[in-house]
């Protein structure tokens, strides 16, 4: 059993101009078509049972129409779609009471595609909403090349938001933070939060001894396997969690059954 927590697709109409707009700004192959059924079939090709599908808004208008996709793909049975809103949406509360009701598990957050510091004013009624409803928010944290000059998560950000919201269900993708290890592991590791690995091996600049050092320092039972494909392929990202040393029982933890407790699987 292998999750993979971290994972992206987007309506098939759309996927061929959102891949390629993406890859202009990123520099970066794809290892798949960035549909729902590539997906699949990557996922089936590859020895992964289910993937969590990590939708985003990138503003206030987009919310209803990426969350009428991510509730449509409820019906594949290897996929498990989280929902996103926009933090100056209204009636946040009740946004996120409702897709809690139709079976939402998750949202995702990306602070540099909304433009706003995770820790700014104007995040506090998406994360209250969040933590009072004990909904898991997941969020892209350090670098994106969309936001070169600025991040918008960085460790410190993070620290301040747990420090206000001990109770939010919060997972750090990226190790807690693209570019950011030795950070993460002074502020983050230890910390009550999850770390996922999405697009955590070479290509992103993070060495295996890096890793270590964060895998030493942080519970393995607070650690999620994930690719970020379609930018990276689970084969690739396993291949470098193999590299770790890691015993059989933190594998089985960090490749299902965190995920499994997380999400009530």
């Amino acid at each position: 059993m292998i999750i993979d927590f971290h994972t992206h697709i987007f309506p098939d109409a759309l996927a061929p101009r959102a891949i390629a707009s993406l890859q202009q700004t990123a520099g970066l192959p794809v290892v798949f078509d960035g549909t729902a059924n590539g997906l699949i079939s990557l996922l089936k090709s590859q020895g992964i049972s289910k993937a969590i599908v990590l939708n985003t808004v990138t503003n206030e208008r987009q919310v209803e129409k990426v969350n009428a996709f991510a509730l449509a793909t409820q019906e594949k049975k290897e996929l498990i779609p989280f929902c996103s809103l926009h933090p100056l949406n209204e009636n946040i509360r009740e946004r996120l009471c409702e897709l809690k009701s139709k079976d939402v598990l998750g949202i995702k957050h990306h602070p540099d595609y909304v433009g706003i510091d995770f820790d700014d004013e104007r995040m506090h009624p998406l994360l209250a909403a969040a933590c009072e409803l004990k909904m898991p928010m997941v969020i892209h944290a350090g670098y994106d090349p969309v936001s070169p000059n600025h991040t918008h998560a960085t460790p410190d950000m993070i620290c301040t938001v747990l420090d206000r919201y001990p109770d939010l269900i919060l997972v750090a993708a990226h190790l807690g933070g693209v570019g950011r290890w030795e950070e993460v592991c002074e502020k983050l590791c230890g910390r009550n939060l999850y770390l996922d690995t999405a697009f955590c091996c070479e290509r992103v600049g993070i060495t295996a001894e890096q890793t270590k050092r964060i895998f030493e320092r942080h519970p393995h039972e607070k650690i999620l396997f994930g690719s970020d494909a379609p930018w990276a392929s689970p084969s690739e990202i396993l291949e470098f969690i193999s590299k770790l040393g890691l015993s059989s029982e933190s594998l089985e933890l960090i490749l299902h059954k965190n995920a499994e407790g997380l999400l009530g699987l």
